[in-house]
């Protein structure tokens, strides 16, 4: 639990630099939902505590970089992409967790049928 901590630190810290940089939602977005895919992915029983992480994490970042004094290209995108990013990183995290189960469950049908056909 700790390891994906850490990784949803780093993945918003990355999210927040790009947000920065962004004149559009597109990219931003996209390293939302692909971070929380690979949370989801990593930890898929309490994926969505990583995920919850993750949006704090991006939601802290916002505001630290305001008081802070960083300014973003296009402030307007930089806080839409703030404030819509739950609901990506909500989605990545179920997605992640289903083709972890997906994978995982298909890996256990052939153990099973290998040791049926081997008994």
């Amino acid at each position: 639990m700790i390891r994906n901590t850490l990784l949803a630190i780093v993945f918003a810290i990355i999210i927040i630099a790009i947000n920065l940089h962004s004149e559009v939602v597109h990219i931003p977005l996209f390293f939302v939902f692909v971070a929380a895919l690979i949370l989801g992915y990593l930890q898929p029983q309490k994926g969505w505590m990583s995920v919850i992480q993750l949006v704090v994490s991006i939601f802290a970042g916002f505001y630290l970089s305001k008081f802070f004094g960083f300014t973003p290209i296009k402030f307007t995108v930089f806080q839409f992409i703030t404030y819509i990013s739950p609901l990506p990183c909500l989605f990545g995290g179920f997605m992640g967790s289903y083709f972890n189960k997906a994978i995982n469950q298909n890996d256990d049908r052939k153990r099973t049928k290998n040791r049926r056909s081997v008994d």
